[in-house]
């Protein structure tokens, strides 16, 4: 198991050194955006024919609902490229929807109907195709379908095989590489798990949201949270950063129990597989139409996570695509959509995630120890609730290098005085950073990109999650009729934006591919198959851990 133990100054100096290659640092986005009328509402209609298959399309397809769209792009090497490639997903969508819909440009949803009333994503008559559809019959009725509409970006990143080549030889590994590159992305994740607060802190954007989603949750529970209710129709907290991560949002109290560990890739498998094949009381009623099965996770994917270890399956399903070729890259889960933003990010956002997570890989990584746990959960839930409150103070891991006297309960420090302690490691590998050759890219993306972040810890007003409650309380408006005028301003301006040449040619690449993805599915859907209660069946053959070979082809990928 790789703890990174060498100090992150020498390591720095070691890679200066070595004149460690970044340039094939690569991300790639997926962003989800829901599909509304253009009264707020959720859209009830179809999958666009025009978008192509939501089954078989590569960079366009559904989430959960039926009108809840994910946009993904390629792994790529630059932040730009990644942008434009999502700006044009966007574009091409804006005018596939024409003047009757739109996209919704917030984490937390549209005013939402009746649960029973939210249709699930469809993606036709094949085995893999109606399997997606019952797992998400399974999330409905596990966790409600009004939360599983509220939206998110997901980063994902990998670094370059050099850099890990390099460190390999600088800690003299005896390790394959292979496993060496798994246990360096296991120690940057128990990284973000202990600094990850910083991101809603900074990116959370919302801090606000329609009562329809919490339309079944009782009022005094709500009263709980202690909300705002001045504004139509609409729940705030004063100093929140981002209640998509909150009780409220995007998580499970029952998933939270599982104590999934992150020490190492065998330690997580071994887990992640014990919830695969645990059976569960609180589901066994459902039956056989309602889920997938009745265990405590239906599939890999149900695990909700702030950051997962992930790896392109190929067809293997995903568990035994990490057990035998280990991760390749991480997906970070725990980004709001900006709505100030038309794509609900930008390039210095990007910067700052790329800066972030390849200190989160250098920075010591020892193994998270339930002490430990309980700190990060307690910092994570201050910010997300409380991240602007004036003097708010976080939870420290490390006393001692703090010069913190031992107290009865864990040291405290201001939230600025962490984030600027994490801003100064961070300055020091963003000027190693601008100092290469970064394809394109400016001079000085990285360093800029950490002062525009570092303000926001001196000044809490300048994060969107403020500038969000100000443009609400400024206009006295509902966060519905404020977020559809976004959605609407975001929307036309995709649908009516000249393309640039490349933009055009991607454009017409996008409308030759969306009839090849309808026949991709009707061949799919022409082909023999076996019963589907045979292949359901076929995807229980899982044993705990590390098993030898995956039994059986997976139904399961990018459900």
């Amino acid at each position: 198991m790789s703890t990174n133990p060498i100090p992150f100054e020498q390591r720095l100096l070691q890679l200066r050194a070595m004149n460690t290659p970044f340039a094939g640092t690569r991300r790639g986005i997926e962003k989800e955006a829901l599909r509304i009328q253009p009264n707020g509402q959720l859209a009830q209609t179809p999958h666009p024919q025009a978008l192509g298959s939501a089954l078989t399309h590569p960079h366009i397809t559904t989430d959960f609902a039926e009108s809840q769209l994910e946009f993904v792009t390629p792994a790529l090497t630059e932040p730009k490229q990644a942008l434009d490639f999502l700006a044009d997903l966007h574009r091409f969508t804006a005018a596939a929807i024409g003047k009757d819909e739109l996209l919704w440009g917030a984490s937390m949803p549209a005013a939402l109907p009746p649960q029973a009333e939210i249709p699930l994503a469809q993606y036709g008559n094949s085995n893999a195709g109606r399997m997606k559809t019952l797992y998400r019959r399974g999330l409905s009725n596990r966790y409600g379908s009004a939360m599983q509409t509220i939206s998110g970006i997901h980063y994902n990143f990998s670094l370059p095989t050099e850099f890990w080549q390099q460190l390999h030889a600088l800690d003299g590994s005896e390790l394959a590489m292979t496993d060496y590159i798994s246990a360096g992305y296991f120690a940057l994740i128990r990284n973000v798990q202990r600094h990850g607060w910083l991101i809603p802190y900074l990116f959370g954007a919302s801090p606000a949201l329609d009562r329809t989603l919490v339309q079944d949750v009782p009022e005094q529970t709500l009263a709980q949270y202690g909300f705002d209710l001045h504004l139509p129709d609409t729940l705030s907290q004063r100093w929140a950063t981002s209640l998509r991560l909150s009780d409220l949002g995007y998580t499970s109290e029952t998933q939270s129990q599982l104590n999934i560990r992150y020490d190492s890739r065998e330690t997580y498998l071994n887990d992640l597989s014990q919830a695969l094949l645990r059976p569960s009381d609180a589901y066994r009623h459902l039956g056989r139409q309602q889920q997938i099965n009745s265990h405590v996770l239906q599939l890999e994917n149900e695990l909700y996570s702030n950051i997962r270890p992930k790896r392109v399956s190929q067809g293997l399903r995903p568990l035994y695509a990490l057990c035998h070729q280990g991760v390749e890259y991480i997906e970070l889960r725990s980004l709001d959509i900006n709505p100030l933003l038309p794509l609900g990010l930008d390039e210095p956002q990007s910067h700052f995630l790329d800066l972030f997570l390849i200190t989160m890989a250098l920075l010591p990584s020892p193994a998270i120890s339930p002490a430990e746990q309980q700190i990060i959960d307690q910092r994570l839930k201050r910010v997300i609730h409380r991240g602007r409150q004036p003097g708010l103070t976080l939870p420290i891991f490390d006393q001692a290098k703090h010069d913190v006297a031992k107290p009865e309960a864990p040291a405290e420090l201001t939230l600025e005085a962490l984030g600027l302690e994490l801003i100064d490691e961070m300055a020091q590998l963003a000027v190693l950073l601008d100092e290469q050759p970064q394809g394109n890219a400016q001079p000085l993306h990285y360093q800029l990109a950490l002062t525009e972040q570092m303000a926001k810890l001196m000044d809490p007003q300048l994060t969107p999650s403020a500038q969000i409650l100000a443009q609400l309380n400024q206009q006295g408006s509902s966060y519905r009729q404020w977020m559809t005028a976004q959605s609407r301003q975001h929307t036309q301006r995709f649908a009516k934006q000249a393309a640039a040449p490349q933009a055009q040619v991607r454009m017409a690449e996008l409308a030759e591919l969306a009839p090849r993805t309808l026949a991709q599915q009707a061949e799919q859907e022409a082909q023999p198959q076996p019963s589907f209660d045979e292949a359901i069946a076929a995807q229980a053959l899982l044993t705990p851990g590390c098993p030898e070979a995956d039994p059986t082809p997976s139904l399961q990928e990018a459900s």
